[in-house]
Protein backbone atom coordinates (compact mmCIF):
# COMPACT_ATOMS: atom_id res chain seq x y z
CA UNK A 1 0.00 0.00 0.00
CA UNK A 2 2.07 3.68 -1.16
CA UNK A 3 1.35 6.47 0.70
CA UNK A 4 -0.63 9.79 -0.83
CA UNK A 5 -1.13 12.89 0.96
CA UNK A 6 -4.60 13.71 3.07
CA UNK A 7 -5.48 9.38 3.16
CA UNK A 8 -8.20 8.13 4.16
CA UNK A 9 -7.67 5.93 7.01
CA UNK A 10 -6.90 2.23 6.65
CA UNK A 11 -10.51 -0.01 6.69
CA UNK A 12 -10.70 -1.65 10.32
CA UNK A 13 -13.62 -3.72 9.48
CA UNK A 14 -11.49 -6.47 10.08
CA UNK A 15 -11.45 -5.66 13.65
CA UNK A 16 -15.13 -5.43 14.09
CA UNK A 17 -14.99 -8.83 16.18
CA UNK A 18 -13.26 -7.10 18.62
CA UNK A 19 -14.69 -4.92 21.68
CA UNK A 20 -12.91 -2.19 23.15
CA UNK A 21 -14.00 -0.58 27.09
CA UNK A 22 -13.52 3.39 28.30
CA UNK A 23 -12.74 4.19 31.60
CA UNK A 24 -16.31 5.15 31.81
CA UNK A 25 -17.67 1.29 30.81
CA UNK A 26 -18.66 2.47 27.54
CA UNK A 27 -17.73 -0.99 25.41
CA UNK A 28 -17.70 -0.19 21.86
CA UNK A 29 -16.29 -2.44 18.45
CA UNK A 30 -12.61 -1.67 17.79
CA UNK A 31 -13.00 -0.64 14.49
CA UNK A 32 -15.89 2.26 15.47
CA UNK A 33 -13.32 5.83 15.77
CA UNK A 34 -13.28 7.12 19.53
CA UNK A 35 -11.28 10.24 20.46
CA UNK A 36 -11.56 12.08 23.84
CA UNK A 37 -9.45 15.06 24.32
CA UNK A 38 -8.28 17.04 27.60
CA UNK A 39 -6.64 20.04 28.08
CA UNK A 40 -3.19 19.94 30.31
CA UNK A 41 -2.38 23.67 29.88
CA UNK A 42 -3.19 26.41 27.29
CA UNK A 43 -2.26 25.03 23.85
CA UNK A 44 -2.00 21.71 24.79
CA UNK A 45 -4.20 19.19 24.77
CA UNK A 46 -4.10 15.02 25.56
CA UNK A 47 -5.66 12.83 23.22
CA UNK A 48 -7.35 9.36 23.89
CA UNK A 49 -8.24 6.57 21.22
CA UNK A 50 -6.30 3.40 21.42
CA UNK A 51 -2.66 2.79 21.34
CA UNK A 52 -0.66 5.13 24.03
CA UNK A 53 -1.84 8.61 24.30
CA UNK A 54 -1.27 11.26 21.51
CA UNK A 55 -0.20 14.71 22.90
CA UNK A 56 -1.16 18.04 20.45
CA UNK A 57 0.59 21.30 21.02
CA UNK A 58 -0.25 24.44 19.60
CA UNK A 59 2.59 27.27 18.18
CA UNK A 60 1.80 31.11 16.94
CA UNK A 61 0.68 29.58 13.61
CA UNK A 62 0.37 25.48 13.82
CA UNK A 63 -0.31 22.65 15.74
CA UNK A 64 1.81 19.72 15.93
CA UNK A 65 0.71 16.16 17.13
CA UNK A 66 3.42 13.57 19.71
CA UNK A 67 2.39 10.30 18.45
CA UNK A 68 -0.38 8.78 16.72
CA UNK A 69 -1.48 5.84 18.65
CA UNK A 70 -3.34 2.80 17.26
CA UNK A 71 -7.17 3.38 17.26
CA UNK A 72 -9.67 3.55 14.50
CA UNK A 73 -10.56 6.55 12.75
CA UNK A 74 -9.02 9.70 11.84
CA UNK A 75 -7.04 11.22 14.80
CA UNK A 76 -5.19 13.92 12.61
CA UNK A 77 -9.15 15.08 11.64
CA UNK A 78 -10.08 15.41 15.53
CA UNK A 79 -6.88 16.61 16.55
CA UNK A 80 -7.60 19.34 14.00
CA UNK A 81 -10.76 20.32 15.52
CA UNK A 82 -8.96 21.43 18.90
CA UNK A 83 -7.52 24.65 17.06
CA UNK A 84 -8.10 26.68 13.73
CA UNK A 85 -4.32 26.58 13.50
CA UNK A 86 -2.98 24.11 10.63
CA UNK A 87 -2.01 20.53 11.71
CA UNK A 88 0.62 18.53 9.09
CA UNK A 89 3.63 17.59 11.46
CA UNK A 90 3.67 14.33 13.64
CA UNK A 91 6.60 13.67 16.11
CA UNK A 92 7.39 10.46 17.03
CA UNK A 93 8.69 9.34 20.67
CA UNK A 94 9.36 6.21 19.18
CA UNK A 95 8.63 3.45 16.81
CA UNK A 96 6.43 0.51 18.51
CA UNK A 97 2.83 0.15 16.99
CA UNK A 98 0.90 1.64 19.47
CA UNK A 99 2.51 4.75 18.81
CA UNK A 100 3.16 4.70 15.32
CA UNK A 101 0.02 3.15 13.65
CA UNK A 102 -1.85 6.09 12.33
CA UNK A 103 1.83 8.22 10.56
CA UNK A 104 0.48 7.86 7.25
CA UNK A 105 -2.26 10.41 8.37
CA UNK A 106 -0.27 13.42 8.51
CA UNK A 107 2.00 15.13 5.85
CA UNK A 108 5.24 14.45 7.27
CA UNK A 109 6.71 12.36 10.40
CA UNK A 110 9.62 13.49 12.34
CA UNK A 111 11.74 10.81 14.17
CA UNK A 112 15.23 9.23 15.25
CA UNK A 113 17.20 7.82 12.51
CA UNK A 114 17.44 4.40 14.01
CA UNK A 115 13.78 4.25 14.23
CA UNK A 116 13.13 4.22 10.74
CA UNK A 117 13.14 0.73 9.90
CA UNK A 118 10.57 -0.52 12.33
CA UNK A 119 8.37 2.01 12.27
CA UNK A 120 5.32 0.30 10.82
CA UNK A 121 5.61 -3.33 12.48
CA UNK A 122 1.80 -4.11 13.37
CA UNK A 123 1.39 -6.67 16.47
CA UNK A 124 -1.64 -7.91 18.35
CA UNK A 125 -5.21 -7.59 16.65
CA UNK A 126 -3.61 -5.84 14.02
CA UNK A 127 -1.58 -8.51 12.71
CA UNK A 128 -2.26 -8.80 8.77
CA UNK A 129 -3.01 -5.53 8.39
CA UNK A 130 -1.17 -3.24 5.56
CA UNK A 131 -0.16 0.20 6.76
CA UNK A 132 1.50 2.68 4.40
CA UNK A 133 5.59 3.05 5.41
CA UNK A 134 6.50 5.09 2.77
CA UNK A 135 5.49 8.30 4.21
CA UNK A 136 7.82 11.24 4.06
CA UNK A 137 10.14 11.56 7.18
CA UNK A 138 12.90 13.85 8.63
CA UNK A 139 15.00 12.81 11.42
CA UNK A 140 15.44 14.28 14.30
CA UNK A 141 18.54 13.96 16.52
CA UNK A 142 19.72 14.50 20.03
CA UNK A 143 20.42 18.72 21.22
CA UNK A 144 17.67 19.51 18.00
CA UNK A 145 14.78 22.05 18.61
CA UNK A 146 11.54 22.61 16.89
CA UNK A 147 10.63 25.96 16.82
CA UNK A 148 6.93 25.81 16.73
CA UNK A 149 6.97 30.39 17.12
CA UNK A 150 6.37 30.86 20.33
CA UNK A 151 6.95 27.58 21.62
CA UNK A 152 10.17 25.52 21.35
CA UNK A 153 10.58 21.76 21.85
CA UNK A 154 13.85 20.32 22.83
CA UNK A 155 14.92 16.99 21.36
CA UNK A 156 16.81 14.65 23.78
CA UNK A 157 17.74 11.25 22.91
CA UNK A 158 17.69 9.26 25.63
CA UNK A 159 17.38 5.71 24.88
CA UNK A 160 15.98 3.38 27.94
CA UNK A 161 13.02 1.83 26.35
CA UNK A 162 13.46 1.18 22.72
CA UNK A 163 16.65 2.24 20.48
CA UNK A 164 16.29 6.21 19.63
CA UNK A 165 13.71 7.04 22.00
CA UNK A 166 13.22 10.64 21.63
CA UNK A 167 11.79 13.29 24.40
CA UNK A 168 10.82 16.79 23.87
CA UNK A 169 11.05 19.06 26.49
CA UNK A 170 8.67 22.02 26.23
CA UNK A 171 9.59 24.61 28.57
CA UNK A 172 6.45 26.66 28.26
CA UNK A 173 4.67 24.29 29.51
CA UNK A 174 7.24 22.76 31.45
CA UNK A 175 6.28 19.53 30.15
CA UNK A 176 8.83 16.57 29.52
CA UNK A 177 6.77 14.21 26.78
CA UNK A 178 8.96 10.87 27.25
CA UNK A 179 6.60 8.30 25.31
CA UNK A 180 7.78 4.76 27.27
CA UNK A 181 10.78 5.81 28.03
CA UNK A 182 9.84 7.39 31.97
CA UNK A 183 6.01 6.75 34.14
CA UNK A 184 5.23 7.53 37.31
CA UNK A 185 3.76 3.44 37.28
CA UNK A 186 7.30 1.93 37.64
CA UNK A 187 10.78 2.30 35.91
CA UNK A 188 11.85 -0.37 34.05
CA UNK A 189 15.35 -0.49 33.56
CA UNK A 190 15.94 -2.96 30.43
CA UNK A 191 19.57 -2.83 30.27
CA UNK A 192 21.99 -2.16 33.36
CA UNK A 193 21.23 -0.35 36.81
CA UNK A 194 24.39 1.47 35.69
CA UNK A 195 23.38 2.11 32.07
CA UNK A 196 19.69 3.55 33.72
CA UNK A 197 21.36 5.73 36.14
CA UNK A 198 23.38 7.45 33.56
CA UNK A 199 20.12 8.02 32.06
CA UNK A 200 18.45 9.13 35.01
CA UNK A 201 21.07 11.79 35.72
CA UNK A 202 20.65 12.98 32.31
CA UNK A 203 17.16 13.82 32.72
CA UNK A 204 18.11 15.01 36.21
CA UNK A 205 20.07 17.76 34.80
CA UNK A 206 17.37 19.84 33.13
CA UNK A 207 14.93 18.66 36.07
CA UNK A 208 14.26 22.70 36.72
CA UNK A 209 12.74 22.88 33.31
CA UNK A 210 10.10 20.53 34.07
CA UNK A 211 6.99 19.45 36.38
CA UNK A 212 4.96 17.04 34.92
CA UNK A 213 6.43 13.79 32.67
CA UNK A 214 3.51 13.16 29.93
CA UNK A 215 4.31 9.80 29.01
CA UNK A 216 2.46 7.31 27.23
CA UNK A 217 0.72 5.81 29.33
CA UNK A 218 -0.78 8.98 31.04
CA UNK A 219 -0.08 11.77 33.21
CA UNK A 220 3.04 11.97 36.12
CA UNK A 221 4.24 14.15 38.22
CA UNK A 222 7.88 14.77 37.88
CA UNK A 223 9.19 13.76 40.95
CA UNK A 224 9.27 10.27 40.00
CA UNK A 225 12.35 11.15 38.35
CA UNK A 226 14.14 12.12 41.33
CA UNK A 227 12.09 8.81 43.30
CA UNK A 228 14.15 6.62 40.51
CA UNK A 229 17.57 8.44 40.11
CA UNK A 230 17.52 8.11 44.00
CA UNK A 231 16.92 4.43 44.18
CA UNK A 232 19.00 3.70 40.99
CA UNK A 233 21.68 5.29 43.01
CA UNK A 234 20.88 3.38 46.00
CA UNK A 235 21.20 -0.18 44.44
CA UNK A 236 24.88 0.74 42.86
CA UNK A 237 26.18 1.59 45.94
CA UNK A 238 26.09 -2.09 47.28
CA UNK A 239 22.30 -2.83 47.83
CA UNK A 240 21.90 -5.00 44.74
CA UNK A 241 19.24 -7.91 45.94
CA UNK A 242 17.40 -5.89 47.89
CA UNK A 243 14.71 -6.83 45.37
CA UNK A 244 11.97 -9.30 45.56
CA UNK A 245 11.48 -11.90 42.82
CA UNK A 246 8.26 -12.56 43.39
CA UNK A 247 6.48 -9.42 43.26
CA UNK A 248 2.70 -8.20 42.31
CA UNK A 249 3.77 -6.14 39.03
CA UNK A 250 2.39 -2.68 37.71
CA UNK A 251 -0.61 -4.09 35.52
CA UNK A 252 -2.29 -1.83 33.33
CA UNK A 253 -6.34 -1.38 33.37
CA UNK A 254 -8.10 -4.48 32.25
CA UNK A 255 -12.03 -4.39 31.08
CA UNK A 256 -14.95 -4.85 33.73
CA UNK A 257 -15.66 -7.61 31.47
CA UNK A 258 -13.17 -10.59 29.33
CA UNK A 259 -16.28 -11.38 26.69
CA UNK A 260 -19.34 -9.61 25.84
CA UNK A 261 -21.75 -11.53 22.62
CA UNK A 262 -19.26 -13.66 22.32
CA UNK A 263 -16.27 -10.90 21.41
CA UNK A 264 -13.42 -10.48 23.80
CA UNK A 265 -12.95 -7.40 25.67
CA UNK A 266 -10.11 -5.07 25.88
CA UNK A 267 -9.55 -2.33 28.15
CA UNK A 268 -9.08 0.88 25.70
CA UNK A 269 -5.44 2.43 25.34
CA UNK A 270 -4.14 -0.56 27.76
CA UNK A 271 -1.85 -2.93 25.51
CA UNK A 272 -3.78 -6.23 24.82
CA UNK A 273 -1.47 -8.83 25.80
CA UNK A 274 -2.85 -10.23 29.46
CA UNK A 275 -4.32 -13.65 27.32
CA UNK A 276 -0.90 -13.94 25.23
CA UNK A 277 1.89 -12.97 27.91
CA UNK A 278 0.38 -15.40 30.46
CA UNK A 279 0.73 -18.40 28.36
CA UNK A 280 4.10 -17.54 27.36
CA UNK A 281 5.14 -17.67 30.68
CA UNK A 282 2.84 -20.75 31.72
CA UNK A 283 4.91 -22.44 28.70
CA UNK A 284 7.88 -21.36 30.32
CA UNK A 285 7.25 -21.73 33.76
CA UNK A 286 6.69 -19.16 35.49
CA UNK A 287 3.33 -20.13 36.95
CA UNK A 288 4.16 -18.97 40.76
CA UNK A 289 5.04 -15.59 39.70
CA UNK A 290 1.42 -15.87 38.09
CA UNK A 291 -0.30 -16.51 40.71
CA UNK A 292 0.17 -12.91 42.61
CA UNK A 293 -2.17 -11.52 39.16
CA UNK A 294 -4.52 -14.24 39.15
CA UNK A 295 -2.93 -15.69 36.30
CA UNK A 296 -2.88 -12.02 34.08
CA UNK A 297 0.47 -11.46 31.99
CA UNK A 298 1.46 -7.81 32.29
CA UNK A 299 3.61 -5.78 30.23
CA UNK A 300 5.88 -5.52 33.22
CA UNK A 301 6.37 -9.73 33.05
CA UNK A 302 7.35 -9.77 29.10
CA UNK A 303 11.36 -9.14 30.46
CA UNK A 304 11.01 -12.50 32.48
CA UNK A 305 10.75 -14.04 28.48
CA UNK A 306 14.11 -12.74 27.34
CA UNK A 307 16.46 -15.49 27.80
CA UNK A 308 18.20 -14.13 31.55
CA UNK A 309 15.30 -12.76 32.43
CA UNK A 310 14.98 -14.74 35.81
CA UNK A 311 17.17 -13.14 37.31
CA UNK A 312 14.94 -10.00 37.18
CA UNK A 313 14.08 -8.05 40.67
CA UNK A 314 11.62 -5.20 41.40
CA UNK A 315 12.76 -2.71 44.53
CA UNK A 316 10.03 -0.94 45.99
CA UNK A 317 12.03 2.44 47.26
CA UNK A 318 11.56 6.38 47.80
CA UNK A 319 7.35 5.64 47.00
CA UNK A 320 8.64 3.98 43.58
CA UNK A 321 8.51 0.65 42.07
CA UNK A 322 12.34 -0.23 39.94
CA UNK A 323 12.29 -3.19 38.11
CA UNK A 324 15.85 -4.63 37.01
CA UNK A 325 18.01 -7.35 36.51
CA UNK A 326 20.04 -8.56 39.18
CA UNK A 327 22.65 -10.12 36.59
CA UNK A 328 22.59 -6.78 34.79
CA UNK A 329 23.78 -4.51 37.61
CA UNK A 330 26.60 -3.07 35.99
CA UNK A 331 27.71 -2.85 32.18
CA UNK A 332 30.40 -5.66 32.07
CA UNK A 333 30.17 -6.62 28.75
CA UNK A 334 29.12 -5.51 24.75
CA UNK A 335 26.12 -7.92 24.70
CA UNK A 336 24.57 -6.14 27.26
CA UNK A 337 24.20 -2.77 25.53
CA UNK A 338 21.33 -3.00 23.55
CA UNK A 339 18.08 -1.58 24.15
CA UNK A 340 15.20 -3.77 23.12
Amino acid sequence: MRWKKNMEPVDHSCLHKYLIEDEEGQIQPMDEPYFRAKELAPGVWQVLSDGDYTYVLEGDEELICIDSGSGAGNIRAFCQTLSEKPLYRLFNTHNHFDHTKNNYLFDVVYMSEKCYAGRCQPFGEHEGMEFPDDYPVVFLKDGDVVNLKGRELEVYNIEEHCKGSLQFLDRKSRILFCGDELNGNFFDSRISVEHSFRNLRRWMSFRDAYDTLCAGNGIHDAVYVDRYYETAKYILEGHTGEGMEYYMPYEDRIASVAVKDGKPVFARRSPHMIESVAAAMRQAGFEKHLELTNGRGSFCFMRKLTPDGIFDRMLERNDCRFAYYLNRIWNNDEANNDVV
